[in-house]
């Protein structure tokens, strides 16, 4: 990697890791995620910084080359990062389903008690008449 190449990809990962940290002091960003991010910034740094590092790793690992080291944890990056917004958004939809229940209840309770109160007759008693509908 050229030395201008090594300088862009810092430059760069320096203002994402930036960008990360004020979206998560916001709230912009929930910080579980934000942390997530971090992490995978600050990698991408350390091999930008040292990228005979990367090299060493792949042949540790037995990868032929550097740059298919980093598919494949690209990949798997990405398996994780599918399946953690796929077990948020489980529990999104599950809290959507109650509170939309819970909502339908209050509604029904509401509409009781305003037909309740129509039934009442001036002297507070309940009116046992039942009202006709008009055809």
């Amino acid at each position: 990697m050229s030395l201008r190449l090594q300088i862009i990809v810092i430059v760069c990962i320096a203002f994402l890791i930036l960008y990360i940290l004020k979206s998560v002091s916001k709230k912009k960003m929930d910080f579980k995620f934000g942390l997530g991010w971090l992490l995978i910034s600050v990698i991408i740094m350390v091999f930008a910084i040292w990228p005979k590092l990367l090299a060493k790793m792949s042949m540790l690992l037995g990868i032929a080359d550097p740059v298919n080291m980093l598919f494949f944890f690209a990949i798997l990056l990405l398996i994780m990062v599918v399946f953690s917004l796929s077990k948020a958004l489980t529990k999104e939809q599950d809290m959507t389903k109650k509170l939309a229940q819970e909502l339908a209840i209050l509604r029904k309770d509401s509409w009781e008690y305003s037909n309740s109160k129509k039934n009442v007759n001036n002297n507070g008693a309940l009116d046992t008449t039942i009202e006709q509908e008009e055809k």
